[in-house]
């Protein structure tokens, strides 16, 4: 997909998220995900995705294809499934959990994550990136909650 598919005009501070080929144990969520922005996401291998949308009267959406299954999980929160299925949280606050094997993401915003990999690391644990930084393995335990984020500077 070309880059300028994915161009949005960044706000100041905004931070970004990368996750390459993640996965965790069944139940354990390889990305907990609360970002005011845009998330674009797929889950290759078997898995699920929850999207809380907690303003879902604006002009925002949540999009997910190619799911085989979905349920009304709350009020404002939806859980979709299957293989091989993509979804687009885009331009709203949204809380994002995906589970499952083959999760590749990347988010720009401003939020918090919390992220998890396989216990087998580093064979199969996936890989992730946070606001520009050299890639890292997935931890085998979930990481404290860490902020997508970039500080603008106050110098002139």
């Amino acid at each position: 997909m070309p880059a300028a598919a994915f161009a949005l005009e960044a706000a100041a501070g905004d931070g970004t998220l990368v996750v390459q080929n993640g996965t965790a144990p069944r139940g354990v969520p390889v990305v907990t995900l609360v970002i005011h922005g845009v998330a674009i996401g797929e889950v290759s291998g078997y898995g699920r995705v929850v999207i809380d949308d907690p303003t879902p009267n604006d002009d925002f959406t949540p999009e997910v294809t190619n799911y085989s299954w979905v349920r009304q999980t709350g009020d404002t929160e939806q859980t979709w499934g299957g293989t091989d299925f993509r979804f687009r949280a885009v331009g709203g606050t949204y809380k994002i959990t995906i589970y499952g094997s083959g999760v590749g993401l990347v988010a720009s915003g401003q939020g918090t994550v919390v992220l998890t990999g396989s216990p087998d690391a580093p064979k199969m644990d996936g890989r992730y990136s946070l606001n520009g930084q050299d890639f890292k393995s997935l931890p085998t335990t979930p990481t404290k909650q860490l902020r997508i984020f970039i500080p603008t500077s106050t110098t002139g």
